[in-house]
Order: structure tokens, then C-alpha cells, then sequence
């Protein structure tokens, strides 16, 4: 008899959610700001290397000496530009 009342209670909070309002759909200005997927940074350091790992995130300088360095494709303009995917590792710290 508990449960029943427990649930019984909870039931008009349950459909305030469902009565909640329609999703309005964004202005030009915030779908220019909307980025699809994932931000990712990774940062390996060892004594005798270091690697970074990035997607989504601002363009790194190049590196002179790094043995590997790969980037992606260039995304945005000013402050908002970066790199969907960069990997960049190097002997030393």
C-alpha cells in the first residue's frame, strides 16, 4: 500500500515533463556557435616523449621539433578558429 501511495504522489511531477514546452528552434547566430560532436584533449608525457592528442580544439603552432606532427581540417575564423583533429609527439620533454 506504501508503494502505491509513493507512486500515486510522484505521478504529478511526472506530468508537469510531459506538458513541458515545444524545443524552439535556434536563430542563424546560434547555429553559427553550435559545434557538432566532441571537444577532446589528450596530453601523454613520458621521460623521454610527449604527445598531444586533440579534436575541436584552437590550432597549435608548428612544431619544429616534432617528428610527427598531423592536422585536420580548419574550422571558423578569428578567436573561434581551430582544428578537428590534431596529433602532434615529439622526443624530450
Amino acid at each position: 500500500m506504501k508503494k502505491l501511495l509513493c507512486g500515486l504522489a510522484a505521478l504529478p511531477f511526472l506530468a508537469s515533463v510531459a506538458l513541458a514546452g515545444q524545443p524552439v528552434a535556434l536563430t542563424d547566430n546560434q547555429m553559427d556557435t553550435v559545434t557538432a560532436g566532441f571537444d577532446f584533449a589528450e596530453v601523454d608525457l613520458s621521460d623521454t616523449s610527449a604527445t598531444m592528442i586533440l579534436i575541436n580544439q584552437p590550432a597549435l603552432p608548428k612544431c619544429t621539433s616534432c617528428y610527427l606532427q598531423i592536422t585536420g581540417t580548419s574550422w571558423g575564423a578569428g578567436t573561434l578558429a581551430g582544428q578537428s583533429f590534431q596529433l602532434i609527439s615529439q622526443f624530450g620533454p
